[in-house]
This record gives C-alpha cells, structure tokens and sequence, in this order.
C-alpha cells in the first residue's frame, strides 16, 4: 500500500487551474453540458492524458474514459471519476475534484509501480448537474445502459440532439483518442467534496458514504380568489397566499419529527397573478424532502399529505401531486470497509455517512459495485462560488483514493 504522503502532482494542480479559468461567468465556475466552457474543458483533460501517454476514448455522449491499461485486459477495470460539468455559478471542486484526484492517483500508481494488475480507469462524465438540459446524470445513465437521451431543448431552444452531436464531434477528432464506449468496470469510487458541514463541524478529514438519499418531491397548489386589495376586507378574504405560508410553516414543523436527518425543502413558488394590488389567488409551491429510509420518507409523505388536505377553508382549495419519487441508494458495504481500513492506516478517523446529494455514484451503483469518499466543504458552502476545500483536505482524500484504487488494481 502506498505510503502517506503528499499527493497532489504538479502537473495535474496546473492542469485544475486551467480548467477553473475556462469560465465566462465572473461569479463562478460556468462548464454547462456541450458548451465552448464544456468542451474546452474536456479537451484539457485528454491533451493532458495523451501527452501522459495514456489510453484516451470518448463516447457520443461526450464522456471522456482514460484508461492505464493492465496486464490483464479481459478483466473488467478498476474505474474511478466524477464529472465535468458545473452548475451556473458553481464552485471550483464539484465534480472536477473526482476527475483530477483520480487522476492524480493512477499517476501515482503508474509512477510508484508501473503497469497495474487491472485496467485503471478515471471517468469524466459529461453531465451530472442537469443545468442546461431537463435530464440529470445523463452521462452516467449512458454509460451504465439505463437511459438515451433525446428530444430536449435548453432555455434557449437548443436541442440536445444538436448540441450533443458539434461538441461530441470536436472531442473524438482530438489527436489519440478513439471513439467508444468501454464495457463496465469492475468497481466504482468516487472521489468528492461533501457539499455539506458534517465533516467540517466535527473537525473529520474522511467521510465513507454507506448510501444516497432518497428523494421525493411535489407540487403543491392552492386556489383561492383573486380580489380587490383594498376594498376587500380581511375576514372575507380568500387569500391563497396566506394560507400558503401557514401550510409551509406547519409543514416545517412536521419535518423535524419523524427523523432528524429528514431534509424539507420548499425552493419554488408561484403566485398568481402576483402582483403588489390584487390578493393572490393561486399558489404552486415545490417540496423537495430526502432521507435514506423509505419508512421515514413514506412517514413524512403522509403527514404531507394530510396537512395539505387539511389547510382547505372556505372557498380555498388545496391539491398535491407527486413527480419525483427516488429510493435511497445503498453502497457497497465491502468497499466501504476495507476503505475503513485503509484510511485508518493512513491516520484518519473516517466517518461512515449519508449523502443527502445526488451524484453519479447512484447511476453506477446499479451495474458495478460502488462507493464514495468525501472530504470536507469549508461551512458547507457547495453549488456556489465559495465552495472551498482546504488543500491538506483534498491530498488526504487522493491519499486514500490512491490506496483503494492500488489495493484493487494491483494486489
């Protein structure tokens, strides 16, 4: 196993800088699916794995698979990665943190003790986020033969089908790369920032995550009536948005209850005709609620919908639907534990948590084995232009990347 050390290479904190400058967006990072941002980014990193004389393929979803091949290649490969697309105004370490650090260990490894056993591989999935396009994961999804996605359009009426097909193209013309997509590998880690303060709050260095959230979201309508605002008196008045802002209330209440690791979350919400004169009559709002037990999940639902059926009065009516409805994801418990281990050699005290994000882990986990190590945000902070990991973080959590993948690949 190697020993602790500084991992972080040179040449790979060099090519990191150069991605996060390719960004026309003065608040942050700005690499949305199949953009110019996007694809300059991509080819960055296959410059840099041909020049590192490395195995280089890009699919026609844009996923770029560099492989140091392995002395036996009829197995299945040791696969690492994360994504290359950002979020509008995302952070500098989400997703790209997955891409670089794995490839900052299989240099490691190729450097320390040649050609490994089996194939290692590092991902840079085209998309994760679902910024630019209604569709998230779609790269994964692709690799993993879950989904093919067709006949979307972003804000701007672009379909994907179109952006897809000029940005893919410039990819597979680069100078030694093949065009195609490599057979599922054998496992799966991924390396990523925690985009929560769990680690950061208690002062850990290395969280295992066991299982993703499950996710449940609705839609929430409530009709009243539109009126006169100053000729309507107060207690006649059927004011949807009133009673909006009681029923989320209440709704925050009932969250805390069933778990205190239940997320509730109300980012959206619609009034009508929404304007400074006029009572509203309608309001939609979002409910976004995650856990990773079903049991919990289906106990919230309930209380939900009860609430919701229950804030109906006098000429207000009320109305939910549900349109997402996501099982938590359950990771592999043996890679889990003999990253325990590894990372406990290494001199941390790692901690064995929940993601209450989503990420590519969850696509991958459905065909290979799979397992995530995160490394602290600094407050918290993800999605946004202080995302922040500090620089002794990131090495700890390449360190033990570099273990799993060298247990994996090369004993």
């Amino acid at each position: 196993m190697p020993a602790k050390q500084a991992v972080t290479r040179t040449e790979v904190a060099d090519l990191f800088r150069r991605i996060i400058r390719l960004s026309d967006d003065t608040i942050g990072q700005n690499r949305l699916v199949y953009t110019p941002n996007w694809v300059a980014a991509q080819q960055a990193l296959i410059k840099f794995a041909v020049d590192q004389k490395l195995t280089v393929s890009v699919d026609d979803y844009g996923t770029v698979y560099v492989d140091l091949p392995g002395q036996t290649t009829a197995s299945p490969a040791i696969a690492t990665g994360s994504h290359m697309d950002t979020v509008v105004h995302g952070g500098k370490y989400d997703g790209l943190y997955g891409v670089l650090g794995g490839l900052s260990a299989l240099l490691q490894l190729r450097d320390k003790y040649g050609q490994p056993r089996q194939t290692l591989r590092v991902i840079s999935f085209s998309e994760e986020e679902g910024s630019r396009f209604p569709v998230t994961f779609s790269g994964s999804k692709h690799y993993a033969g879950i989904i093919d996605v067709t006949g979307i359009t972003d804000n701007a009426g672009i379909s994907i089908d179109s952006a897809r097909a000029t940005a893919v193209s410039q990819l597979q013309r680069e100078p030694g790369v093949s065009r195609s997509l490599p057979d599922l590998p054998q496992s799966f880690t991924e390396l990523h920032i925690e985009q929560g303060p769990r680690l950061s709050n208690q002062g850990k260095t290395i969280g295992l995550v066991k299982a993703i959230v499950g996710q449940r979201r609705f839609s929430v309508t409530i009709i009243g009536a539109a009126n006169h605002a100053g000729t309507t008196p107060m207690n006649v008045r059927k004011d949807a948005l009133q009673t909006a802002v009681q029923l989320i209330s209440r709704l925050n209440q009932l969250a805390t209850a069933p778990d205190p690791l239940l997320t509730f979350t109300v980012g959206h919400l619609e009034v009508s005709p929404n304007t400074s004169n006029v009572i509203p009559g309608q309001v939609i709002f979002s409910v976004d609620c995650r856990h990773a037990e079903d049991r919990i999940l289906d106990t919230f639902e309930i209380q939900l919908r009860n609430a919701v059926n229950q804030a109906t009065a006098p000429g207000i009516t009320t109305a939910i639907s549900r349109w997402v409805s996501d099982k938590p994801v359950p990771l592999a418990a043996p890679l889990l534990a003999a990253n325990r281990v590894l990372a406990t050699r290494l001199g941390y005290d790692p901690v064995v948590m929940v993601s209450g994000a989503g990420h590519d882990s969850e696509i991958m986990s459905r065909v290979t084995p799979t397992t995530m190590i995160f490394v602290p945000s600094v407050a918290g902070i993800s999605h946004a232009p202080k995302e922040l990991t500090a620089p002794a973080d990131l090495t700890a959590g390449i360190a033990l990347l570099t273990a799993s993948l060298h247990q994996q690949a090369y004993s």
